[in-house]
């Protein structure tokens, strides 16, 4: 009986690292920004992958980044964060790169000090990324970035827009479209 449970507890032991563990991928992506056009952009995920036998799993974003490879003239630079990017637009008016970012982790909430909705700005300003105040005329836009890399298989070399489109479903409201109420579970 003790051997018959020692076996089951490195079973455990090893299932659970099999489900955990740093995650890694890269892709190209379209992404169509408010005036129609459509440009591409290089993207980077690396998550910690995270699970309980039979139980619940999850990912602890680690590092993102983006940067646009094609298909506008003023090419910023790349953009580095933690949190996930949903919503890349150029700003005509302003004439600068804006991005949205947003996160799903109660620690990252508490460390941003529990703001009211959640996304963070940042536009491209003097040559660099900067996080500004969040602009609230960007509710009821929708998202334009892929939502969630899978980390199992690798992602096509160009995700094409009809393919982004069709792997929205899932997620919640406030990732598919800039909402105005949030609530968190935290």
């Amino acid at each position: 009986m003790k051997k018959l449970m020692s076996f089951v507890l490195l079973l455990s032991v090893l299932l659970a690292s099999a489900c955990s563990g740093t995650k890694k991928t890269d892709w190209k992506e379209e992404v169509k920004l408010a005036d129609g056009s459509v440009i591409i952009v290089q993207r980077m995920a690396e998550a910690h992958v995270f699970g309980e036998m039979g139980g619940p799993g999850g990912l602890r974003d680690l590092k993102e980044s983006l940067q646009v490879v094609s298909g506008h003239s003023s090419i910023p630079l790349q953009w580095n964060d933690i949190y996930v990017p949903i919503l890349l637009d150029y700003d005509k008016g302003r004439k600068e790169w804006l991005l949205v970012t947003s996160f799903y982790m109660c620690e990252d909430w508490y460390r941003l000090g529990r703001p009211a909705l959640p996304y963070l700005e940042y536009r491209v300003r003097n040559g660099k990324w900067m996080q500004v105040s969040f602009d609230t005329g960007l509710i009821g836009r929708e998202t334009n970035l892929l939502l969630g890399p899978n980390f199992s298989h690798r992602e096509p070399e160009l995700l094409r827009l009809p393919e982004k489109i069709g792997r929205r479903g899932k997620y919640e409201d406030s990732l598919k479209k800039i909402v105005a109420n949030w609530h968190t579970a935290c």
